[in-house]
């Protein structure tokens, strides 16, 4: 396929035919493109969480990928709901690729919707076990990342595994990375936005790894409300990563007052729209109704310092 070039392609056989998609493969420029980051849509997806994907769409029609942080349905396992997803996004699914980390929604106990792999074809690049749902994409000048954090019942037992495979494959493909940008998708957050919620296994676990090579944003889910902020358990590494919560869903909850936020929101559907130009990513977070809700930038400069711009 040639970069930048637009394909028509139909799906069928014999007597019966989808329609027509267009796409765009993505052009040999990697200086600029953008993406759309959503939250748990798990509830209502037919009702009430299709004008949140249609609203991202109508905004950023042009964006290389949609990324999902988990919870795309509410039960593993039920065609029901499937469909209802399916249905919310309809003729998107076929012109934009949709990347997604699953979430304790998608697994049923310990084991992954079997849907998950039969209906998506995420690379297979992560630890063996995780095909599909821990996996590394490069596009661009992005690295982006993503961590099963829902496997192995949240990956609670320290010596499971999952745990341990997950951090050795992280240490590895950051390490390898010649990427200038580095994003982290995970569905449970490092830092919660619930007050009664915490997720330090996970901080002491891979907190250390990100901060030693500098990951630069963590987009997460789970929580069902917004929070972000810049936030560290090693102040003695010298990097704080970006961490964001939140949730593309009509299920939203409160947000507790935590000292790691340095913005939050409740009950709000949310899309947020990432651009990437060079050595500057802009973040913005908008309402279903297309309202700005929250922003910043990092503008990364020589040397390796990188200048935070937002509210």
């Amino acid at each position: 396929m040639i970069p930048g070039k637009k394909y028509i392609y139909r799906v069928g056989v014999t007597d019966y035919w989808s329609e027509w998609f267009e796409y765009q493969t993505p052009s040999a420029d990697d200086n600029k493109f953008s993406f759309i980051y959503l939250g748990d849509p798990q509830n209502d997806l037919k009702s009430q969480w299709s004008r949140v994907i249609r609203a991202a769409y109508s905004h950023a029609p042009d964006c290389g990928f949609m990324l999902y942080c988990g919870d795309l349905i509410n039960r593993a396992g039920r065609d029901v709901e499937w469909h209802e997803w399916f249905h919310a996004g309809s003729f998107i699914y076929g012109m934009v690729p949709q990347v997604m980390t699953p979430g304790n929604h998608d697994y049923n106990g310990l084991m992954l919707d079997p849907h998950w792999n039969a209906q998506f074809t995420q690379p297979a690049n992560g630890p063996e076990g995780l095909e599909g749902t821990c996996f590394v994409i490069d596009y661009k000048n992005l690295r982006l990342i993503s961590i099963d954090s829902a496997a192995d019942s949240e990956l609670r037992n320290e010596d499971g595994f999952k745990l341990e495979a997950q951090k050795v494959w992280l240490d590895s493909v950051l390490q390898a990375n010649t990427k200038e940008w580095v994003i982290v998708t995970t569905h449970l957050p490092f830092y919660s936005t619930k007050e009664n919620r915490d997720n330090k296994h996970l901080r002491e676990n891979f907190q250390p790894i990100l901060e030693k090579y500098k990951v630069d944003l963590v987009l997460s889910g789970h929580d069902h409300s917004y929070g972000r902020g810049r936030f560290t358990d090693n102040p003695q590494n010298g990097h704080k990563v970006m961490y964001v919560v939140s949730v593309s869903g009509p299920k939203m909850y409160e947000a507790g007052y935590k000292d790691w936020m340095e913005h939050s929101g409740a009950f709000k559907q949310l899309y947020q729209v990432i651009s990437i130009n060079g050595n500057e990513l802009k973040y913005e977070s908008f309402t279903a109704g297309g309202e700005l809700f929250d922003w910043f930038s990092l503008k990364k400069k020589k040397g390796g310092k990188t200048i935070f711009t937002g509210k």
